[in-house]
């Protein structure tokens, strides 16, 4: 669309190869090709009842094909192509695509529906009323010159099921990894505070409950003495799947959530409070919460357990249910499962009320830097654990009683005893 209205593009050439010539339109394609790049262009399938879809251009690196629709036998939508609602509109997007288009009407989506299967052009409109056929092969050609249809065999496959590179991704994968990583046009991205003055701001640290239980603390300028330097713990750590040579205790727990999830400080931040604590947190919103489900723990009755990272206690939640007994029983990776099990839960509001595009991306890297803490503090303290690659959130939310869109588990971390070399725990340990 150019400033002042709209002009179909063989109009266009029209207009300038009578004023300059051949040179001068080669000039022009030039020309509307930077200004796509730009974003300030864009393309409108017009059809007898207005405007079919709009083609809008998104990134420096989008481009038409050159290749011609009319070189392929067999079209099909790319499976990473989907339709949502933004606004008032449905858009089609693909997270490899450079632009998104707008639909504009019914007929668009009856097109997209029938490229679901592998089908040729012909085929692909032949559902349309004839008055919508012209207009929506024009769609189907943009569509095919940006990606969001392919060329495909007869057997049906694309290029994304037959390039490894393409076929090894997931739809929620590369949707995830594009969508918090892209820059593109119009988009926002980092500490924009969306939605202040709309929703509340969490606070950084969950109000208190009863009944709780105190956790012990140790000494860490003892600790500074007796650990092993980082590069041995790192050189160390292991993952341990198996029961460890002896149990775990209410220490051991005090002291590992005591080293790598306590609140040491809230403070004031720029709209709302932050806090300070052993790992890095993005913009200090520190989203994760930590629950502990016991097995097997000397001092603590089986059960779900909250930990109160300000106070350093652990807040009941519940006994050994049989959601509670699942939890444990997911998290087995080996013949036994874990003795006790750490869920890391977020509360996804402290960190999407300040960013925009990256909160989830941000939370789950949160989730990785503590599981190293917790890994090189097991490491260090002699204890038997390790990462879980897979965990239930919906057993989660049925145990702790949360609902799932405002907080809900990202990680697992299980311990399953000491390992043979394990260390005496460092004393003394005190209680608050």
């Amino acid at each position: 669309m150019l400033v002042g209205g709209s002009v179909s593009e063989e109009a266009l050439v029209g207009q300038v190869e009578r004023a300059g010539g051949f040179q001068a339109v080669v000039f022009l394609h030039v020309i509307l090709a930077k200004l796509a790049r730009r974003g300030a262009l864009r393309y409108l399938v017009q059809g007898p009842v207005g405007t079919l879809a709009t083609l809008e251009p998104l990134s420096p690196r989008f481009e038409l094909s050159s290749q011609p629709l009319a070189s392929v036998r067999r079209l099909r939508l790319s499976r990473f192509a989907h339709v949502r609602r933004d606004g008032e509109a449905l858009v089609l997007e693909s997270p490899r695509a450079h632009g998104r288009v707008v639909l504009g009407h019914a007929a668009a989506l009856a097109l997209l529906a029938g490229l679901a299967m592998p089908t040729t052009p012909d085929a692909a409109v032949e559902r349309l009323a004839p008055h919508e056929v012209p207009a929506a092969l024009t769609l189907l050609e943009l569509l095919f010159r940006t990606g969001f249809v392919l060329a495909a065999e007869s057997d049906g496959s694309t290029e994304e099921e037959r390039r490894p590179a393409l076929a090894l991704w997931e739809f929620h994968d590369l949707l995830f990894h594009a969508g918090s990583r892209r820059r593109l046009y119009g988009r926002r991205v980092g500490g924009t505070y969306r939605l202040a003055g709309t929703v509340a701001p969490l606070p950084a640290v969950p109000p208190p409950s009863e009944p709780a239980i105190a956790l012990p603390r140790p000494d860490l300028a003892l600790l500074a003495r007796s650990d092993p330097p980082l590069v041995e713990a790192m050189e160390r750590r292991r993952s341990h799947r198996e029961p460890g040579a002896r149990g775990v205790t209410l220490a051991h727990l005090g002291e590992l959530l005591f080293r790598c999830a306590r609140v040491r400080q809230v403070r004031p931040g720029e709209r709302d409070e932050e806090s300070s604590r052993p790992h890095p947190s993005g913009g200090a919103r520190y989203p994760l919460e930590t629950y502990v489900v016991v097995g097997q723990c000397e001092g603590l009755e089986p059960g779900l357990y909250h930990h109160d990272a300000a106070g350093h206690r652990l807040e009941q939640r519940g006994g050994m249910t049989p959601t509670v007994r699942a939890l444990l029983a997911d998290a087995q990776v080996g013949s036994h499962p874990p003795r006790v099990l750490l869920i890391l839960a977020a509360r996804f509001a402290r960190t999407s009320f300040k960013y925009e595009s990256i909160a989830y991306a941000l939370i789950l890297k949160e989730a990785g830097v503590l599981l190293q803490s917790l890994s090189l503090a097991a490491t260090a303290m002699g204890l038997a654990a390790c990462v879980v690659g897979r965990g239930n959130p919906e057993l989660f939310e049925h145990a702790a009683a949360t609902e799932g869109v405002a907080e809900s588990s990202v990680a697992e971390f299980a311990i399953h005893g000491c390992t043979p070399e394990g260390r005496p725990l460092a004393e003394p340990h005190s209680r608050p």
